[in-house]
């Protein structure tokens, strides 16, 4: 238990806490947080890992055919 406090004419030595409340409501801004809120879910989906092979397939064959393509404009021109 602290013994009482005497007024003193001497600053405090702890520093006062300062709550400030704001006075201004924004309806728009509010709604757009809630919004933003509602929109991130915690429900994570795994990625499909047949359609990541596919892709990586596409990828494959699109460089194959414009490396084919080259040579054969290589090849149209030179000749």
């Amino acid at each position: 238990m602290q013994a009482p406090k005497i007024p003193s004419f001497f600053k405090a030595p702890n520093a006062k806490n300062f709550s400030f409340k704001p006075r201004h409501y924004d309806q728009d801004k509010e709604r757009r947080e809630q919004l933003i809120k509602e929109e991130k879910s915690p429900l994570r989906f795994k990625r499909n890992k047949i359609k990541q092979t596919a892709q990586k397939g596409r990828k494959y064959r699109i460089l194959f055919l414009i490396i084919v393509l080259s040579l054969l404009a290589y090849k149209l021109v030179i000749n």
